[in-house]
């Protein structure tokens, strides 16, 4: 076991215990809340925007602001309505395993933050040398070395298909939902 391994082990192990200490009903519905400020943003940004325009004038500040402020509340609300029923739940007869099933959710949530950080760390890598220099031999001989290299090949192939699609609608001149209307089209 070397450094990498014992990263890995206690990034998991921290999560493990933070999911422990909340239990899954809390982590499941504070990730549903991330999920929900993002969807808030992408589908009331441009309206928001405007709005903010009224009183920061429009362009770049309207949008931090309206973005700043839906993500933010959005968020808020959720974490706290998480955090609400994270306690009722807790405080249950099923309390725990609230806890188990937290403490595994909490290692997924590690092992997917690892992985994000050894692709982030690859990428570097590869900027700074070349894709086909030999990796370190702290990393290449760590034994979490297969299961961060193939989480993260499968991390890259699902975002490379997901996005795919987006990337040949843009190049054919289709707007994306996301754009304001007051924009002109791409191509």
């Amino acid at each position: 076991m070397n450094s990498l391994d014992m990263a890995l082990l206690l990034l998991t192990g921290g999560m493990a215990v933070f999911g422990f200490l909340r239990g899954f009903v809390e982590e499941l519905l504070v990730l549903l809340a991330w999920v929900l400020a993002v969807v808030a943003v992408r589908l009331f940004l441009a309206p928001m925007s405007d709005l903010a325009g009224i009183w920061v004038g429009a362009g770049a500040a309207a949008e931090i602001l309206a973005f700043a402020g839906l993500f933010i509340v959005t968020f808020v609300v959720g974490k706290l309505v998480a955090r609400r029923a994270g306690r009722g739940m807790r405080t249950s007869v099923l309390g725990p395993v609230d806890r188990l099933l937290g403490a595994g959710f909490g290692v997924l949530k590690g092992i997917l933050v690892a992985t994000v950080l050894f692709l982030a760390f690859t990428l570097a890598y590869n900027l700074v040398y070349t894709v086909n220099a030999k990796r370190p031999d702290w990393m290449t001989e760590a034994r979490s070395y297969p299961l961060l290299k193939a989480s993260g090949d499968a991390m890259s192939r699902l975002v490379n298909e997901r996005t795919d699609g987006a990337q040949a609608g843009i190049v054919r001149g289709e707007v994306p939902r996301y754009r304001r209307r007051s924009q002109p089209a791409l191509g």
